[in-house]
C-alpha cells in the first residue's frame, strides 16, 4: 500500500462505509470484545476534529492512527496519544485489508496500547496485576444457559460485556483480581455474583437460579 498520508486516511473512510458496524465501545470493551472474538475489524473515535483509528488482526490491536487539524500520526507516536477514556465504534473488516493497513501504521511498543487498558481496569493490593483471559460457563441446574447477557464490573461502571454462546460460555481478557458480575437472562430475571481472577486462563462454571 504505497499511498499519501491524506490518502490513506480517505481509504480508511471509504473501507469503512462499506462495513458492517458492530457496536460502540468503551476502550476497556473494545479491547476485551475484540480479544475474545479475534476479530479482523477497524475502530474508530470520532470527536470534535481529533480521530483515532485502531486496526485489530485476530483480536490485536496491531496498529494506531491518530489525525487532527495539525496533522496525522502512525503507529507508536499515534498511541501513545490513547487515554484509555475514548469511545469507539468497531467495524468489520477483512483480513487482508487490515494486514495491509498495519504496514503503514503498525505499534511496535504494545505497551502504549495495554498501559491504558492496564490503567483503567481495577487492580487490587496495591501492586501490578497481569492480564489475561476469564472463561464464564453460566447453568441452571447444570444445563448451560445460552443468551445470557454477562457484564463485568468495577464499582458502578460496565467493563466488559457479552452474551454467552450456545453452550452458555462468555470470556473476557481482564486483569487479575476481584470483579463484581451480573447476568441477566432472556427473561429478565438479574444475577450477581463476585469471581476472584487470579490466572494468565481460567474457567469457571457459575450455577444461576438455585
Amino acid at each position: 500500500m504505497d499511498v499519501g498520508t491524506g490518502e490513506i486516511i480517505q481509504i480508511i473512510d471509504e473501507v469503512l462505509a462499506t462495513s458492517a458496524y458492530v457496536a460502540s465501545y468503551s476502550y476497556p470493551e473494545l479491547m476485551a470484545y475484540t480479544g475474545t472474538h479475534a476479530t479482523n475489524g477497524i475502530g474508530v473515535h470520532d470527536e470534535n476534529d481529533r480521530k483515532f483509528y485502531i486496526v485489530f488482526e485476530a483480536g490485536n490491536p496491531e496498529g494506531v492512527i491518530f489525525t487532527d487539524s495539525k496533522g496525522t500520526l502512525f503507529g507508536d507516536k499515534a498511541a501513545i496519544l490513547l487515554t484509555g477514556q475514548e469511545t469507539f465504534e468497531l467495524f468489520d473488516v477483512s483480513q487482508s485489508i487490515v494486514s495491509a493497513l498495519e504496514s503503514r501504521c503498525r505499534i511496535f511498543d504494545k505497551s502504549h496500547v495495554m498501559k491504558r487498558l492496564d490503567d483503567d481496569l481495577p487492580s487490587f493490593g496495591g501492586i501490578h496485576r497481569s492480564p489475561g483471559i476469564l472463561c464464564l460457563t453460566l447453568a441452571k441446574e447444570g444445563v448451560p444457559q445460552q443468551g445470557i447477557r454477562v457484564s463485568i464490573k468495577k464499582g458502578r461502571q460496565i467493563i466488559a460485556s457479552d452474551i454467552t454462546t450456545t453452550d452458555g460460555k462468555v470470556c473476557f481478557k481482564l486483569l487479575n483480581g476481584t470483579y463484581d458480575c451480573m447476568a441477566v437472562d432472556r427473561a429478565q430475571e438479574i444475577y450477581t455474583f463476585m469471581v476472584d481472577f487470579n490466572d494468565r486462563y481460567a474457567e469457571s462454571v457459575i450455577e444461576i437460579g438455585g
